[in-house]
């Protein structure tokens, strides 16, 4: 047992040193062991996998102290600020991401998106060079990964999307690093295309690896949860009918929320039934003031309740919520206000409300999701079905809605509408307006001053700069490819 938690102990202490070195793109951790020893131990690979779990949500994972550096959650919430059905209330934390000054090279926000998910890619590749030097895995090491696999497929896909241009007609267009610790000279941005080169297969065999895993808690990748994020990917990328297939399979296992459970209580407690992957937050993995909730929650103690950082719905999306549909009831009425919150302002959110005190639970992956990447995928085949899976979902937010007669583009976009309502705060506004082709329009709604932007489809607004660590670090990527 004490050689146990000694190895335990040692191997957190590797995958924080790796995690924190600045360098991790070019330089190999001076005095690590290797991926082959740490492959000889599961305890070790799973205390990595572990290890990479805890990292996307804890503070100062991208490398700074500020309190919107808090892991993935926090970007969640960053990429709907950088679209236009999200107001920030006043000049407040996220205001960098709302008003696009963190898009700057010099800019620390850039910097906690690009050390966040490749902290995450390098502990994975540990993981899985080390792996792969074994001639035959049992099933442990199968699901170990598999995981490892797809957190560094999640974690391309994250960045390429804010780094790069949208997947379809930019293909040869440039990318990002997708370092594998094979070497240590420094990796080079590649091409859009070579990205997904590396995500797809990813993803794919993460899948196959994953089959008859099951899962300690909703906090560990298992097959579902592959399968969502691979239903993501190809519908970045134009694959309908493989979207629409890994959609509908990441969703068979999970029901949805009523309506009434979506307004009470959807969104704190990682036991949902809808929820499909996220972090259990309780006293001890709490970050406090740097959390979520203290952002997003206009009824606790923290930025947005105590400080006035009141996240609110874009007016103009607001109105084009039915009367019948339950989700507007998320929202503050700009007319009656709300009784039991008779001081939070118009428009503020009252769908992420978190009972206990800043230990509300993250949701990175909701069944509702895929049943809207499945409806958008069929509808664009041309398959009559589209309309009924969205009907699945939306008749039970909104007692009016009725089976749509739309189809092609007119239900394409009455899709869309509905993911805007449905998805709302939970990190698909920016990537969706690039995925889509539309400009981001923030003029006409009830967008502050110091956030009124707009930009035109493909303006630099919707493209981040790498950030200038990594210019002077890494010789494969230099002042001339980077981003305008």
């Amino acid at each position: 047992m004490k050689n146990t938690r000694f190895l335990l102990t040692f191997i957190f202490a590797l995958a924080m040193f790796v995690s924190c070195e600045k360098d991790f793109l070019d330089t190999e951790p001076g005095g690590a062991i290797s991926s082959e020893q740490v492959a000889t131990s599961a305890a070790a690979n799973e205390a990595l996998v572990n290890g990479i779990y805890a990292s996307m949500r804890t503070w100062q994972i991208g490398g700074t102290t500020g309190h919107t550096d808090f892991g993935h959650k926090c970007l969640m919430g960053a990429y709907d600020m950088m679209g236009h059905d999200i107001v920030l209330n006043n000049f407040n934390w996220y205001i960098f991401y709302y008003n696009f000054q963190g898009r700057v090279e010099s800019s620390s926000r850039t910097g906690i998106i690009w050390t966040t998910y490749y902290t995450f890619i390098a502990d994975a590749n540990i993981v899985i060079n080390g792996l792969r030097s074994l001639e035959t895995l049992t099933d442990e090491q199968e699901a170990l990964l598999g995981q490892a696999l797809a957190i560094k497929s999640f974690s391309l896909f994250n960045l390429v999307r804010v780094y790069s241009d949208t997947y379809r007609g930019n293909e040869s267009s440039p990318g990002i690093p997708s370092p594998d610790r094979l070497n240590f000279d420094g990796a080079p941005r590649g091409t859009v295309q070579e990205v997904y080169d590396v995500i797809i297969p990813g993803l794919q065999e993460a899948v196959t690896l994953l089959e008859g895993y099951s899962r300690s808690s909703k906090q560990q990748i298992d097959q579902s949860v592959a399968q969502g994020l691979l239903a993501r990917v190809y519908l970045e990328t134009g694959n309908w009918q493989g979207a629409a297939d890994m959609a509908n399979a990441a969703k068979a296992s999970y029901a949805l929320m009523t309506g009434d459970e979506w307004v009470a209580d959807g969104f704190s407690d990682i036991s949902n039934k809808e929820w499909m992957w996220g972090a259990d937050i309780d006293s001890e993995s709490t970050t406090v003031f740097a959390s979520f909730f203290s952002h997003f929650d206009s009824t606790n103690g923290g930025y947005a309740g105590a400080l006035g950082g009141y996240k609110l719905i874009d007016s103009r999306l607001y109105d084009m919520i039915p009367a019948t549909d339950s989700r507007k009831d998320a929202f503050v009425d700009p007319v009656n206000g709300n009784a039991t919150y008779p001081d939070i302002p118009a428009y503020a959110n009252l769908k992420f409300v978190d009972p206990s005190f800043l230990e509300g639970d993250y949701s990175y992956m909701r069944a509702s999701e895929m049943h809207l990447i499945e409806a958008e995928a069929l509808a664009r085949l041309g398959n009559n079905s589209a309309a009924q899976v969205l009907f699945d979902l939306v008749s039970l937010r909104d007692s009016g809605y009725t089976l749509s007669a739309n189809t092609g583009n007119d239900l394409v976009e009455e899709i869309y509408t509905q993911r805007r309502i449905e998805l709302w705060g939970e990190g698909f506004g920016y990537f969706d307006l690039k995925r889509l082709g539309k400009p981001l329009q923030r003029t006409g709604g009830n967008h502050k001053g110091f956030g009124l932007q707009d930009e035109v489809v493909g303006g630099p607004l919707f493209k981040w700069q790498i950030p200038d660590d990594e210019i002077n670090s890494n010789p494969m990527i230099n002042a001339e490819n980077q981003n305008d």
